[in-house]
């Protein structure tokens, strides 16, 4: 696959970027940009979507405890690089938190399922 790079936007507005930002928006970014952004914060962002699940919170070994999590999912890549990624993480606290390949995270969308209909709850 090696399908990591997702494409880039339209050039149009190059005037209005700023002067760090060496190539325009990927088409999905919705996140606003600014000449005074920290280099931590100079990526790419997606419009997030957002899924409720049931976790073990615990944090060592020995019986869960279950509580409701609220989870952010979106698709993000930092300025001067090509390779987009997956964010999974929560919304309120910082764990967990996963970061996916484009690659990984289409493997793991696949895994879901083939567990989902192998034991025939698709």
């Amino acid at each position: 696959m090696g399908d990591d790079v997702v494409g880039e936007g339209s050039d149009e507005g190059a005037a209005e970027r700023p002067r760090w930002q060496s190539a325009p928006c990927p088409q999905w970014c919705v996140r606003d940009h600014r000449e005074e952004d920290h280099p931590d914060d100079r990526y790419h962002q997606s419009e997030a979507s957002t899924i409720s699940v049931l976790a073990d919170t615990a944090l060592a070994v020995g019986p869960p405890r279950w509580a409701m999590l609220e989870l952010v999912v979106r698709l993000g890549r930092y300025q001067e690089e090509t390779a987009a990624w997956i964010r999974v993480e929560a919304a309120e606290q910082p764990q967990p938190c996963l970061l996916l390949s484009v690659d990984s995270a289409r493997l793991l969308g696949e895994h879901l399922h083939l567990q989902l209909s192998r034991h025939d709850l698709a």
